[in-house]
């Protein structure tokens, strides 16, 4: 009689946030001497502090709440980029054409032989 053995394996996955954000947002827009607060959001969890009424009160406060979320060091998808590669493959022709217009439409057509059908 045989006998086999299964051995499972528990795999952990890290999912990174999708984005982050840190601002400052005003109480209103359309009073003349709004309170400020400072805004937090990491994924979909938002963190704000309490209301100020100066602003650089409330960007000190805001400094010591990203402290305390470690800010700084969460990684999220948007830091990486839907594709680096393509990025700085870009930013090397940018910089290789001379150009210094801020323009990178057109890189590609100036050193590139472009077919006239996509059947290829």
């Amino acid at each position: 009689m045989e006998t086999s053995s299964i051995t499972l394996v528990q795999t952990e996955t890290s999912s990174k946030v999708a984005s982050k954000i840190s601002q400052i947002i005003p109480s209103s827009w359309h009073v003349a001497d709004p309170k400020y607060a400072g805004h937090v959001r990491i994924g979909s969890d938002n963190y704000f502090t309490e209301w100020f009424d100066s602003r650089e009160e409330a960007e000190l406060e805001r400094r010591c709440l990203e402290k305390r979320l470690s800010y700084e060091l969460i990684k999220t998808v948007e830091d990486e980029g839907y594709y680096p590669e393509r990025a700085k493959l870009v930013e090397e022709k940018y910089q290789s054409s001379g150009r210094t217009n801020s323009l990178y439409t057109g890189l590609n057509t100036e050193d590139v032989n472009i077919p006239n059908s996509t059947s290829n």
